[in-house]
Formats: structure tokens, C-alpha cells, sequence
């Protein structure tokens, strides 16, 4: 198992492992962004890259989904609902008391597990110019320095009514849907928030029942050049 982890990040993302680039990611730039049920996440994200590719002179801008998470778990030789299984809701308060469930060969396999997802994300964000939807994203590329972290939220009420059209379910099936979604992503990204950072920090909060999806566009775009993300291209730095 170890071994198909070095073998596959050393493929994917070269020295990815070296202390250093671990220490102080320089690269980038990293749009990431997390969003409540019922938002529209992925299709924003798509949007906005294809925006991005007229708007910045950069290589092409790449959206990252959990399914090319499910992806990196198959080529380590993984079922993609092992990972899904730790991140189920149960009565248990914390993510540690979950492990503990397991013997103790299963618990060291579910630790490689959580950190191959993590050198994933931070590899991508390193390489730049990628939008991550979800998976933690913004906790885990926080320190790359030309990152913009984006939160895409609603009413309840109008993401209900969103689910419920999109799936074809009642607006009582919509809501327990959001609900059992929603405690699953809370607990796989608690699990990355530390004592050095006990809370989620986002760049930008959107309520997007009141912007359609070109305004919330427009929107992350003023941003990524009010923050200055921009300049990284101006200063000569090549991403081909």
C-alpha cells in the first residue's frame, strides 16, 4: 500500500513529497470552492474556467472534482466508498472515534487514505490553475499564496426547491437528501481543521439565490484581480 502511494504521487506530482515544497507552496494560482447543497457548484466552476481562459493568459484552466479524487483512489488501487464509508454520518462525536472502529492494520490504511486525499489536493493547487470543488480544498491549499477560496451558499427553503426540480423529489425527500450530504462533507472537512486553524476562512461568501450564475461569475472574476492574483502573470512566471 505504501508503495503504490509513492509510486502514484511521485508520478502524478513529481517531488510533491520534498520537505520544502510541502513547507512553502509557491505555486498556484488555486481557485477553490466550497459550496452548500442545492448551490450548483460544479456547474459554476465549469463556467468560470471557461471565463477564466479568456480573462487570464494562463495554461488551461482545469475544474477538479470528487471524481477525479474517486479517480486517484482507483489508481492506488482503492474502492472509492472506502473513503466514503469514514465520512458516514453516526452517532459518534469525532472522526478519531470513527477509526477506532477498525483493528489497527485498517487504521493505519485509513490514515494513508485521508493523507493520499490531501498530497492530491495539494498537488493540484500547487501545479495551478485549477478550480477544486469541495473536499476540503479551501482548508488544505490555504497557505498557497496566490489562491482565491470561494463559499457558495442559500436559503434553505430555495435549495431545497433547487434539489427537489434537479432530482425529480419531493421537497421532503430534497431535504433529507441536503441533510445527509451536508453531514457528510461537514465531517470529512473537520477533519482537516487543526488547533492552528479551528475554523474554515473563506476569501468570498455568495449567496447565489440572489446573483444568477453570470453574475456570480462576474463576481469571483473581480475578485481573483482584486486580490491580486492576476499579477502572478504579469511577473513572467510560465505555467506551460
Amino acid at each position: 500500500m505504501e508503495n503504490s502511494l509513492l509510486n502514484y504521487m511521485n508520478k502524478r506530482f513529481g517531488d510533491i513529497h520534498h520537505k520544502n515544497r510541502q513547507e512553502t507552496p509557491v505555486a498556484g494560482p488555486v481557485i477553490t470552492i466550497s459550496r452548500q447543497v442545492g448551490c450548483g457548484g460544479i456547474a459554476t466552476a465549469k463556467k468560470l474556467a471557461e471565463a477564466l481562459n479568456e480573462f487570464i493568459i494562463c495554461k488551461k484552466w482545469e475544474v477538479i472534482s470528487k471524481e477525479v479524487l474517486h479517480q486517484s483512489a482507483q489508481e492506488l488501487q482503492l474502492d472509492p466508498r472506502k473513503i466514503n464509508r469514514l465520512f458516514t454520518p453516526n452517532d459518534r462525536s469525532s472522526f478519531d472515534e470513527i477509526l477506532e472502529a477498525f483493528n489497527a492494520k485498517m487504521y493505519k490504511s485509513d490514515r494513508i487514505i485521508l493523507k493520499t486525499v490531501k498530497e492530491v489536493i495539494k498537488g493540484f493547487a500547487v501545479e495551478g490553475c485549477c478550480i477544486i470543488i469541495g473536499r476540503a480544498a479551501h482548508i488544505i491549499a490555504r497557505d498557497i499564496e496566490h489562491s482565491l477560496h470561494v463559499r457558495l451558499e442559500a436559503p434553505l427553503d430555495w435549495r431545497v426547491s433547487q434539489i427537489a426540480s434537479k432530482m425529480q423529489l419531493t421537497p421532503t425527500e430534497a431535504l433529507k437528501y441536503i441533510q445527509e450530504t451536508e453531514k457528510k462533507r461537514d465531517a470529512f472537512r473537520k477533519h482537516y481543521l487543526d488547533k492552528k486553524h479551528p475554523e474554515e476562512v473563506f476569501d468570498l461568501i455568495i449567496n447565489v439565490s440572489k446573483f444568477n450564475t453570470d453574475a456570480v461569475i462576474q463576481i469571483i472574476k473581480s475578485a481573483v484581480e482584486l486580490k491580486g492574483i492576476t499579477e502572478v502573470f504579469k511577473s513572467g512566471i510560465s505555467y506551460f
